[in-house]
């Protein structure tokens, strides 16, 4: 009896990036990230910290509401040459919303992220 190992594209794609090490295939998302940033002594506050699909999201949702762009916990976040704004379930941001609103939660909660990290992590429109 042969078994399907089902792959997670995101976790291949960060294998051949050389950012996971290949036993990572079969942890969760947030499990294989979470390991690099602490085998790495990675924060959010450094320019390579490696944010899981969901975690990117979440923390670019938290990061608008810092500049009062309030958005469903449901929205996708991309990112967009073009006119930011909400366009059906997703809100396209420009690269200096993200960069914007991550300086003021870094003022408001003292809590630094990276931008470059967040904006590497959040898919292109």
């Amino acid at each position: 009896m042969s078994t399907a190992v089902i792959t997670d594209p995101w976790i291949e794609r960060q294998i051949a990036a050389g950012r996971l090490a290949p036993g990572a295939r079969g942890m969760s998302r947030t499990e294989a990230a979470d390991q690099h940033n602490a085998a790495n002594a990675l924060t959010p506050t450094d320019h390579d910290y490696l944010y899981s699909p969901g975690q990117a999201q979440q923390t670019a949702l938290a990061a608008l509401s810092m500049v009062g762009i309030d958005l469903p916990d449901d929205t996708r976040v991309v990112l967009t040459d073009l006119v930011a704004g909400q366009c059906g379930r997703a809100y396209r941001a420009n690269v200096g919303q993200i960069e914007a609103a991550v300086e003021e939660h870094r003022l408001s909660t003292g809590e630094a992220i990276s931008a470059d990290a967040l904006l590497n992590a959040l898919p292109w429109d």
